[in-house]
């Protein structure tokens, strides 16, 4: 297996575990945060790991669709052996020959994820520095929480958990103005980071998306464990205020001062993703995070263990070759085919041209091809097989660039015959009219998530507006309760006068503008439905074609590489 392919498997298979379990989070309405956490964490550990378990665990054959021909007998047509083709040469005007070597787009692909990963890694580890930096530079205050350091700096502007090993919480200089409960909550808050390890997952997280960049999942994994973090650190200090709105003044505060690049150094109050969003939770909820206990991490590696086996175990087979497997598995084994198995591989070292035919014929009959490759310039097609790589760069130095590997009951084969290659050719030209369709159907893809991606911005702005419209009425609502309780009768008088003027002119008027806005974002979301309606109507017939296709050319190229053993043409790979 090449870098290249190795990077991709685990990308799919880290991106396949991912989001197997957000989904089961989200079916099973999971709204603890420290539970969802705890699930997060996990999924970014057996991520990381996932090379590791795959490698370590045997293959779990996993059915798919797939439609396989069984052979069929025609009749063979002879033509005679030419050598392979040389590759194209030109001639300077000096009389050199000049040989112009194809664009190298693995060697390519892999360079451009090195550069990235490493200018990730690069970023990560300067954050780490100053981090570092931060931590020696901030002055110690002779105070601890819970056994937990408490430092202060002008470098941070919000309070801030710094170190991976030992931890230590750095608050702005201004704290000592603060009165008890803003300080209880922020403490309790850092606490709360630093109890879990938070940096040092974060840490880890960031690692893991620096390595599997290439995977769109793999930055989701990392917005969900520190959003999640900071959801379940809120729930700590709210259980210590005991006050919602007064702990939403002191987050927003520090959202509004900034973090002066402090984020990036460590595990920051203030940041989360959307301010409104937070704060719309801590105002709005009703419960507090009761923590992880032993059942939940019990259900959590109840319903994440075979998630995670599946996901490191699976290999796509279809339903021929599951079939042909097991047929081979309860197959008996003959005592006298052990015994002359030996003898056998002796005498194929040694065989005359009549005695290779008739071990040709032998071969045959006793399996069929279910893995080939055809080596056609830098460009490769055939059955792959994660779990029984081909060393396809020892195949190119033994056989050059042009030629077809096949394993047939138990032996390996190379044909360099010119015309059996090129009937090869011949038979997955259809595939390629497939592959071209499939290009097609992605690309229109693409512009339908665009599309999509547009109507979501839009929707975000009307929610928005939707949460000004909300906010007006809850201030019309707040302004009735204070005038309730006034004595002053003149004084009631203005606020109700006042009341009817922003419910009358504003808050209605601005509902009218977003339930327009929101019909316009309906109308384009209908829109957006009916290209992928029609995409997907292509894919149907994509697929469709490529199944008819594939019975057909997997046929006919067993039928080719069958011929080329009975005609002497495929050699014996040693």
């Amino acid at each position: 297996m090449t870098t290249i392919q190795f990077l991709a498997e685990w990308a799919l298979r880290s991106s396949i575990l991912i989001l197997s379990g957000a989904l089961l989070l989200r079916g099973l309405r999971v709204m603890d945060p420290s539970i969802r956490l705890a699930a997060w964490t996990a999924m970014l550990c057996v991520s990381l790991a996932m090379p590791a378990i795959t490698a370590a665990l045997p293959g779990m054959p996993l059915p798919v669709m797939r439609a396989v021909a069984a052979p069929v007998e025609v009749p063979v047509v002879a033509h005679e052996a030419t050598p392979a083709p040389e590759p194209a040469m030109s001639r300077r005007a000096d009389g050199v020959a000049d040989v112009s070597k194809p664009f190298d787009w693995a060697r390519t692909a892999l360079m451009i994820y090195v550069l990235i990963a490493g200018a990730l890694l690069l970023r990560l580890f300067a954050a780490l520095a100053l981090s570092r930096r931060l931590l020696i530079g901030s002055r110690a205050t002779g105070q601890t929480t819970e056994g937990v350091e408490i430092r202060e700096s002008e470098c941070v502007a919000a309070p801030v958990a710094l170190g991976i090993v030992r931890s230590a919480i750095v608050l702005p200089v201004d704290w000592r103005r603060w009165d008890g409960a803003k300080l209880d909550a922020v403490l309790a808050h850092e606490r709360s980071h630093i109890r879990r390890n938070d940096p040092a997952v974060q840490l880890l997280s960031a690692i893991h998306r620096a390595l599997v960049w290439h995977s769109p999942l793999s930055w989701l994994l990392h917005r969900r464990i520190v959003r999640v973090a900071e959801e379940v650190s809120d729930d700590a200090a709210m259980a210590v205020t005991h006050d919602r709105a007064s702990y939403a003044e002191v987050l927003l505060e520090f959202m509004q001062r900034g973090v002066l690049g402090a984020s990036s150094h460590g595990v920051a109050m203030a940041r989360y993703g959307r301010p409104d969003e937070r704060i719309h939770r801590i105002l709005n909820g009703t419960a507090l995070s009761g923590g992880v206990t032993r059942w939940s991490v019990i259900a959590i590696l109840a319903l994440g263990s075979p998630l995670a086996y599946v996901a490191a175990a699976a290999h796509p087979q279809s339903a021929a070759q599951a079939r042909s497997a097991a047929a081979e598995m309860a197959a008996p084994v003959s005592t006298a085919a052990v015994a002359s198995a030996a003898p056998q591989a002796v005498a194929a070292r040694t065989a005359t041209p009549q005695a290779a035919a008739v071990q040709a014929a032998a071969a045959r009959q006793s399996g069929t091809i279910r893995r080939y490759m055809i080596f056609s310039g830098d460009s490769t097609s055939g059955s792959w097989d994660s779990r029984d790589p081909v060393d396809q760069e020892d195949l190119r130095a033994r056989f050059g660039r042009n030629f077809a590997w096949f394993r047939q009951a138990g032996n390996e084969y190379v044909v360099t015959d010119a015309g059996v290659l090129r009937e090869l050719q011949e038979a997955v030209e259809p595939q390629q009219e497939v592959n071209r369709m499939q290009a097609e159907v992605n690309t229109q893809q693409a512009l339908v998530g665009l599309m999509q991606l547009d109507v979501n911005s839009q929707q975000n702005d009307v929610n928005a507006s939707q949460q000004e419209v909300n906010r007006r009425q809850d201030l019309i609502n707040r302004i009735q309760a204070l005038a309730g309780k006034e004595d002053t009768q003149a004084l009631i008088q203005e606020l109700q006068a006042a009341i009817l003027e922003l419910r009358g002119t504003k808050a209605d008027a601005y509902q009218g503008t977003v339930n327009r806005r929101q019909a316009q974002v309906n109308e384009a979301q209908a829109h957006v439905n009916q290209q992928q309606d029609k995409v997907n109507e292509q894919q149907h017939k994509v697929n469709d074609e490529q199944r008819r296709v594939s019975a057909v050319y997997n046929r006919r190229i067993e039928e080719i590489l069958d011929s080329a053993v009975r005609r002497n043409l495929a050699q014996r790979v040693m």
